[in-house]
């Protein structure tokens, strides 16, 4: 999703699909991205971890060469969720 700098207008659509698919593991990656992209750690992580838990395998390895994370690749927080 290029969200051409308008965070707040895509996690507003991603909030919207999750009201409609609350477990649409896609969406929290996404929500997670962009709020790395913001450096809201806090919140990438916690949505990071929602993805992670609906889709194990596939989100900590995307997650380990994603670019959109690469501003929080260093917390230990991340690297954590990452090991499992």
């Amino acid at each position: 999703m290029v969200t051409l700098g308008r965070y707040q207008e895509a996690i507003d659509s991603l909030d919207k699909t999750l009201e409609m698919k609350p477990k649409c593991h896609y969406t929290y990656y996404r929500k997670a991205c962009i709020y790395a992209l913001q450096k809201n750690v806090e919140l990438s992580l916690e949505n990071l971890r929602r993805a992670i838990e609906l889709e194990p395998g596939k989100y900590r390895e995307l997650a380990k060469t994603d670019a959109d994370f690469d501003g929080i690749r260093g917390d230990v927080r991340f690297q954590e969720l990452l090991l499992g």
